[in-house]
């Protein structure tokens, strides 16, 4: 095969790897399953249309206040009167939502916290994103924020600055305000980021928790509100978290994760039409992916492709080539654009043949390295002449050096014990 040049090599895998969407039905309005460690989409419904994220709201300040203070988990935060204070929903509906977003609803979710109760920052965790307690995300962002409406201030920048361009929030645990919006595509963000806490992933993953005795109650038991993770009819062995929702605005709500020896996947599915169905449509895009088999893309075959690169003082130019040839492995489902180059790693003169001189590498659209594989010489480089004469003198300049900068010290060591003796000798003797 003759040379192929850099710049043909580069433009060739430019273009995108052929790809097929899952072919999945769900009956949720807005639905998108990424791949956690890429964002890769491997399915979407409606991914960028706004609608009300609910109780799915509390990943999102979990997310932030675990920016901010994740090292400081067993801070005890102290509940104010302000972050457990209710208003009904008609009373909010009545006010034209004028009141503030952040009052809990009477009939919302909560743990009972009391004003002055002291609890530690990891178990208000516990509370809002196992048992989905709005209390307890109030006390968390008022403690953190200063207030309840600069933490979401706070907590709305920060959402955009990852690339939430369809979110705004008003309050920290997801009761319903016609404002309070995200989009599929978002959540499926937000989770993304968040399950790469390691302290985020094991609160979410928990079946039931309990919170030990504060000063003010006894211990309390938490179950989590994702049956998926819990033992029951719903129960789905892969599932490893997150959060459900629900507000009769936003409909039944859930962002899922789940995981096999391949990837770990995150499904949002909001506004599904019942409980039932925001798990099943979840496993159903679970199955579906996880079913997959690998497509493998060959760019260039064992022994194809050959490089050529100069080599300074080489008297010809270094040919290389592949011996495992260039391929990569995908599932079908997941969209990529690839890129791929040449990363020469050229060894001193001479060059044998067999040599590693780099490698080829390919890279995913968001510069993520997904292969790499070797790059070897094909023919012996020989040195030119006047390189190799150059060489010798600098070797045998150096030689002369070593051999001259021992013989000064050695001269040096003589005299300085020539000098030690005959002071010893001019000593007076008693």
């Amino acid at each position: 095969m003759a040379g192929i040049p850099l710049f043909l090599f580069l433009f060739i895998f430019l273009s995108p790897l052929w790809s097929k969407t899952l072919d999945v039905a769900t009956s949720s309005d807005h639905v998108i399953l990424i791949n956690a460690k890429d964002g890769a989409i491997l399915y979407e419904k409606n991914p960028n249309q706004k609608t009300f994220p609910a109780s799915t709201t509390k990943i999102a300040t979990a997310l932030y206040a675990l920016t901010l203070k994740g090292k400081e988990l067993d801070a005890t935060f102290t509940a104010s009167q302000n972050a457990i204070a209710t208003i009904t929903p008609q009373a909010k509906r009545q006010s034209n939502f004028r009141a503030p977003a952040y009052l809990n609803e009477t009939d919302g979710t909560h743990m009972s916290i009391k004003r002055g109760e002291e609890i530690s920052f990891y178990e208000l965790l516990c509370g809002m994103l196992i048992a989905s307690a709005n209390d307890a995300a109030n006390v968390v962002a008022e403690n953190i924020g200063g207030s309840i409406p600069e933490f979401m201030e706070g907590l709305n920048k920060y959402l955009k600055q990852i690339g939430c361009l369809n979110t705004h929030f008003c309050n920290p645990h997801g009761l319903y305000h016609p404002e309070h919006q995200t989009s599929a595509y978002d959540m499926a963000l937000i989770s993304q980021k968040a399950m790469e806490i390691p302290v985020f992933r094991e609160i979410v993953s928990k079946a039931t928790h309990t919170i030990p005795k504060t000063n003010f109650e006894y211990e309390r038991k938490l179950m989590n509100t994702n049956a998926l993770i819990r033992k029951g009819p719903r129960f789905y062995a892969k599932a490893i978290g997150i959060k459900t929702g629900y507000t009769s605005q936003a409909g039944k709500n859930l962002v899922a994760g789940a995981e096999d020896s391949e990837r770990t996947l995150i499904a949002v599915v909001l506004a599904a039409p019942s409980i039932q169905e925001r798990f099943d449509d979840a496993v159903r895009l679970f199955e579906a992916a996880f079913t997959e088999k690998k497509m493998r893309q060959h760019l260039f075959s064992a022994g194809e492709g050959v490089f050529k690169r100069k080599v300074p003082h080489g008297k010809k130019e270094l040919v290389a080539f592949l011996p495992e040839g260039l391929y990569y492995d995908f599932y079908p489902s997941e969209k990529k654009s690839v890129k791929a180059r040449i990363s020469w790693n050229i060894p001193p003169l001479p060059i044998e043949k067999g040599a590693s001189v780099g490698f080829a590498k390919i890279f995913d659209d968001k510069g993520l390295e997904i292969k790499k594989t070797l790059l070897v010489a094909k023919e012996r480089v020989e040195p030119t002449l006047r390189y190799r004469f150059a060489q010798l003198i600098k070797e045998r300049k150096k030689a002369l050096f070593f051999v001259t900068s021992g013989f000064f010290i050695l001269f040096v060591i003589l005299s300085l014990r020539r000098r030690s003796s005959r002071k010893s000798s001019r000593r007076p003797l008693f």
